[in-house]
């Protein structure tokens, strides 16, 4: 794709892993940086899954920024010094997931309605040397003005960037965009301000940079699940969509040690946003699926009817 706007891949929590990165960069491509899904930590020690998606060995797209999210600085600084090891040194602090299960422990999008833990979290934060940090945030957990209490806070770590998603955390993805305060948090920010919200097609991308000229960027997440060509058309052929399938489900055959169930409910899953306006028929077989062998020849077919 030719344009001069910055493209970001959104990090997805459960597709957009190194696997899915890999394999859309080198059959589609587009982005310009992909964002990794959040590291967390649980009962006390980063996640094993999260590591391994980190490591730059297991990372072939050429710009990738691993993500934390975490409401107490001892863990935050735990992740992003097992990552400074990792070598890496720009680190994304999500401020943004709105799953209640996430959000109701002071997390994600639910950490906005407490300023002064994002203080402490982003003063622990500013102690680690040679890190650089950006910002991933919805516009607050209940209230749409939330915002204006973090946007202060910024200067603690002088981030690179901050993306912005226009709704509030509780509306997950329903309900409308609220542009007029992304507009405000645009004119009172004075660092690089990236929308995120609603995109999925190259027009859309032009619409929003006439709407807001002053963007840093553009960051996409589920309009490159759904078609991994978005940002380029010319690749959205059935043996490119039938490849990035197949590289995924041969790389969770060899990770995933559940078992044909496990691999099956995980192939499953990402059925739930992939090719959406694909055969209702093609789609409702992969669904029903209940052996491996099934669901082959249910995307078999799906594919040949593309």
């Amino acid at each position: 794709m030719t344009q001069d706007t910055t493209i970001m891949c959104a990090p997805v929590q459960g597709i957009t892993d190194c696997h899915w990165r890999n394999a859309h960069y080198d059959i589609f491509g587009g982005p310009d940086r992909y964002y990794g899904p959040f590291m967390r930590v649980e009962h006390g020690d980063i996640r094993k899954r999260d590591i391994a998606d980190s490591r730059p060995e297991n990372n072939t797209v050429p710009s990738f920024t691993p993500q934390i999210l975490a409401c107490r600085p001892q863990d935050a600084i735990r992740m992003v010094n097992a990552l400074v090891e990792m070598g890496h040194n720009t680190i994304d602090i999500n401020l943004g997931c709105p799953f209640p299960p996430i959000a109701l422990h002071h997390k994600g999008s639910g950490l906005l309605q407490y300023p002064d833990e994002v203080e402490k979290l982003f003063k622990t934060l500013s102690e680690v040397e040679g890190v650089n940090y950006s910002v991933k945030m919805r516009l607050g957990w209940d209230e749409p003005k939330q915002w204006r209490d973090i946007v202060a806070l910024f200067d603690i770590i002088n981030p690179s960037q901050i993306v912005v998603h226009p709704r509030i955390g509780r509306q997950q993805y329903k309900g409308v965009l609220n542009l007029d305060e992304f507009a405000d948090i645009l004119s009172m920010c004075h660092y690089p301000v990236v929308f995120n919200g609603e995109i999925r097609t190259l027009e859309e991308i032009t619409r929003f940079k006439q709407i807001f000229p002053d963007i840093a960027g553009i960051m996409i997440g589920r309009g490159l699940i759904e078609d991994p060509a978005m940002l380029c058309p010319e690749k959205g052929t059935a043996d490119n969509y039938c490849e990035l399938h197949n590289r995924l489900r041969d790389a969770y055959t060899q990770q995933l040690n559940g078992g044909e169930h496990q691999l099956l409910m995980k192939m499953k899953s990402f059925w739930e946003m992939y090719l959406p306006n694909a055969p209702h028929k093609s789609l409702k077989a992969i669904k029903k699926a209940t052996s491996m062998a099934k669901y082959n020849i249910a995307v078999s077919e799906l594919f040949y009817s593309l």
